[in-house]
């Protein structure tokens, strides 16, 4: 089958090189103290727009990134939630913003790199209305089962439904990276599973538990508790590495001899053509802001790996992330409904 690299190593020995480059003076000319971002800046608040309900994982991350960088740009930063249409609301709202650095999207895979395959006007060009500023996190898809359930890894739920009981798996809706990665599991083993999509994770794991659905692949954010109580069990993470937060679930290639690494992320963009200083600027706070061992302590154990990545960095792993989608989609030929 076809295999997919991974792009994410790259991002985070980036992350980790860049935190040790901090502890000496940079001199490049991108570089700019954080005081001197702040004067870069146009006066006034800024806005970070979160294409999610508030109360969410993302709208939690979000918040605390957008504190972290009050605190260090000097001003207030106000998160504005507006969800709908699959993230494409707040994008193009954001897209049509003045690139003074004034307005910030928290962009996922969904708004940059698979958007542009769902054949509906979005209001945005995934490709050419956004500069890239850090890669907040990442958090892996997992795919969860009953305790009970008779299958103890990815390869059981394939044998099973190669040999004529299909399993049905639910996700977290159409043309989400929750589906499109179980679509190339179905696709590279030849197994026939049945997709089910839910409108998120609470009636997709109530099903799950009441027997109505073999197995779901939500977040590990959103499955992680159920995990830790016994309520559910983990076949796999549909990604090239194990996760930080849960190191015990297997990887996809382990669990079923496919490599699969699909995840959702996070990242600040900001409106095309922003002046590069003012870019640098707002890294330079998101990613101290990210990087805060507060910040790291409470949203590490949930599931939500911490990255905080340079602009460029940011920038070539979306190419990849868009790259990497369009392959599947081709490839596959997925049918996405």
């Amino acid at each position: 089958g076809m295999r997919f690299v991974s792009q994410r190593r790259n991002v985070l020995i980036g992350g980790t090189a860049r935190r040790r480059r901090h502890r000496v003076p940079d001199m490049s000319p991108a570089s700019t103290t954080l005081a001197a971002g702040a004067e870069v800046l146009a006066p006034g608040a800024i806005t970070m727009v979160v294409p999610y309900t508030p109360g969410g994982t993302t709208d939690l991350l979000a918040r605390r990134v957008a504190q972290g960088m009050s605190e260090r740009l000097k001003r207030p930063v106000v998160v504005e939630n507006r969800p709908g249409a699959g993230t494409a609301i707040a994008a193009s709202t954001v897209a049509r913003a003045p690139a003074d650095g004034r307005t910030l999207l928290v962009a996922s895979n969904a708004t940059l790199a698979i958007n542009q395959h769902l054949g509906i006007k979005l209001g945005y060009a995934p490709e050419d209305s956004f500069d890239c500023v850090s890669l907040l996190a990442t958090v892996p898809n997992v795919v969860v089962t009953r305790p009970d359930a008779r299958w103890r890894s990815l390869a059981d739920v394939v044998a099973s439904s190669k040999a004529g009981q299909p399993a049905s798996y639910g996700s977290m809706g159409t043309w989400t990276s929750t589906q499109i990665a179980m679509e190339v599991l179905a696709q590279t083993t030849g197994a026939p599973l049945t997709h089910v999509p839910y409108k998120g994770s609470a009636p997709a794991l109530v099903d799950l538990m009441g027997g109505h659905v073999d197995v779901v692949v939500d977040t590990l954010v959103a499955t992680l508790p159920h995990l830790r109580e016994g309520k559910l069990r983990a076949l796999a993470v549909l990604s090239a590495r194990r996760a930080d937060s849960a190191p015990e679930i297997p990887t996809a290639k382990e669990s079923s001899g496919r490599d699969i690494d699909i995840y959702s992320w996070f990242g600040l963009v900001v409106p095309k053509g922003t002046p590069p200083a003012v870019i640098a600027a707002l890294h330079d706070a998101a990613a101290a802001a990210v990087n805060a061992p507060a910040l790291r302590k409470d949203l590490g154990p949930l599931g939500v790996d911490l990255v905080g990545s340079s602009p460029r960095a940011f920038g070539d792993f979306v190419k990849g992330q868009q790259r990497m989608y369009s392959e599947i989609i081709s490839t596959h030929k997925l049918q996405l409904n």
